[in-house]
């Protein structure tokens, strides 16, 4: 009986003293970082945009008009091309949105819109390009309040600024 308690005893002196260093290595197998697959190749899909100086197409909307973004001052506006428009106008909110900020004495027009008669500042953008189209300064009539909502219309003061502008088969060609 004391022979087996002996082998007992130093058995688990033994493992004893070997366990502490095994641990030792499991923990660092832990702490090490575990390696990952490389991330998958990132494709571009995006058409590359034309470059800019170059003709600009818009197709009519199924009402007829044209449509298109335009970047005022550095700030992106869904605009209306309306060749019925001395300027290009928009509402006092949209104007100030994009930094334009007219005092209440500038309101000393009155203008004629489709909604009716509204007061209107005449102001000037230094910085206003139509899709690809390079920007250019254009003068704007702003109107008090919110007289056209969020609709900004791009008007003659910028389409006269233009080399060329026409439409055919439900396109708008702009030619800067």
């Amino acid at each position: 009986m004391f022979k087996s308690l002996l082998v007992l005893t130093t058995g688990a002196s033994l493992l004893a003293l070997a366990f502490p260093s095994v641990f030792e290595r499991y923990q660092v197998s832990l702490a090490r970082p575990e390696a990952l697959d490389p991330a998958p190749r990132v494709v571009e899909a995006a058409l590359p945009a034309p470059a800019p100086g170059r003709a600009l197409r818009l197709r009519a909307d199924p009402d007829g008009h044209f449509r298109s973004e335009a970047t005022a001052n550095g700030r992106r506006l869904a605009v209306l091309v309306d060749t019925g428009a001395t300027y290009v106008a928009m509402s006092e909110t949209t104007a100030r949105r994009i930094g334009l900020a007219p005092a209440q004495a500038e309101f000393r027009y009155e203008a004629r819109t489709a909604n009716g008669e509204a007061r209107a500042a005449l102001l000037r953008i230094d910085r206003l390009a139509l899709g690809t189209l390079p920007p250019r300064p254009a003068d704007v009539m702003v109107l008090k309040g919110n007289a056209l909502g969020d609709t900004v219309l791009l008007g003659m003061s910028y389409l006269k600024s233009l080399r060329r502008y026409g439409v055919a088969d439900g396109w708008l060609t702009l030619e800067p």
